[in-house]
């Protein structure tokens, strides 16, 4: 019972002098450097383009509207949370317009990021980050980890969708670009 109450006092002492809203701060940190960490390495993997992409998307989406929401409630706020969405949807069709895609033997399509992949990722992260600077240089708005999650969610599922829709269009039997080999060294299967 004591140890409870202990642990209780010390997260109150925490929240009173301002230590966990920098602990939850480098919190968010840290999960939004692994989850784009994690992301921007199986871009430029030989990956299927399948559905269950919209897994990632779904949860992205949903971290970034979690209170205290994406963006403060003011003009500032809002308008920069708009452009910022408009920007990552953007580089999202111009991802999945320049990814290049295959579709194997068996019919299955597949997609690894190049050199433009990579720059278009780069010019993402660029974009939202020159932005968050604007915003704050300009209009005293602070970084919001949940915008720049909400962000990433809709620039993947842009990206997904137009992947998705190249793909049907392809004819089976291509091989990876570059002539990899797929999980048996088998070309046309890569993976």
């Amino acid at each position: 019972m004591d140890e409870g109450r202990t642990v209780v006092s010390a997260v109150a002492s925490a929240a009173a002098d301002g230590r966990a809203a920098s602990l939850i701060g480098a919190g968010n940190a840290v999960v939004i450097l692994g989850i784009t960490g994690l992301v921007l390495f199986l871009q430029f993997r030989a990956r299927r383009v399948r559905a269950v992409m919209f897994v990632w998307v779904a949860l992205l989406t949903a971290r970034g509207l979690l209170p205290p929401g994406p963006a403060r409630m003011t003009a500032a706020g809002v308008a920069f949370l708009v452009v910022g969405l408009a920007v990552s949807a953007l580089f999202g069709l111009l991802r999945g317009r320049t990814m290049p895609l295959w579709r194997d033997r068996d019919g299955v399509v597949w997609r690894r990021g190049d050199a433009v992949t990579l720059r278009l990722w780069l010019l993402t992260i660029g974009a939202r980050l020159a932005l968050t600077g604007v915003e704050y240089a300009l209009f005293g708005e602070p970084f919001d980890g949940g915008a720049f999650l909400l962000g990433f969610g809709l620039t993947l599922a842009v990206q997904q969708v137009v992947l998705m829709r190249r793909g049907r269009a392809l004819v089976p039997g291509g091989t990876e670009p570059g002539g990899g080999l797929g999980p048996a060294g088998v070309p046309g299967s890569a993976g």
